[in-house]
């Protein structure tokens, strides 16, 4: 998957089908870790617009100037929550997914004050209860990704 190889439709489609397909988590990890310089290419081919529209009910939903909150964004994969989110004046973002090497595109965007290595559903977020404003997950709580059993340690380490 270089570069040049990112493109048509169906493609990004038996793409996106196959991530969803794989049962096992070093395998998926692995598939993710073979994505990552492709992955925002493809998402753009698919007018991927859940980041945005995270952002926006976040925005919305949020009591405070944005940029005094610590957001943090779980499954951040190559940072594209991370660029809507400063778009809309937050700053203090720290990211965590499980995939190696989408953490290496996330953290080339320069966005993140923190980025660390976390696999959901294996281990708990790497810190302490009640740390963040908010946190999000985009795209990636779903049988096959993250499970729906991480929800708690989600609110764990959002403030109340």
């Amino acid at each position: 998957m270089a570069q040049e190889e990112a493109g048509s439709l169906p493609e990004v489609l038996a793409r996106v089908g196959a991530a969803h397909g794989i049962p096992d988590l070093a395998q998926k990890l692995h598939f993710y870790d073979q994505w990552a310089p492709d992955y925002d290419q493809d998402v753009a081919t698919l007018q991927y617009r859940a980041p945005r529209l995270a952002v926006d009910c976040l925005t919305q939903a949020f009591p405070g100037p944005p940029h005094s909150a610590l957001i943090l964004d779980v499954a951040c994969g190559t940072g594209l929550v991370a660029a809507e989110l400063q778009a809309q004046g937050f700053f203090q973002l720290h990211g965590v997914d499980g995939s190696p090497e989408m953490l290496k595109q996330a953290r080339a965007r320069g966005l993140y004050q923190c980025l660390r290595l976390c696999t959901l559903g294996q281990e708990p977020l790497p810190s302490p209860e009640g740390t963040f404003d908010a946190v999000l997950i985009v795209g990636a709580l779903s049988d096959g990704q993250v499970p729906c059993s991480v929800i708690p340690e989600l609110l764990r380490v959002t403030k109340p």
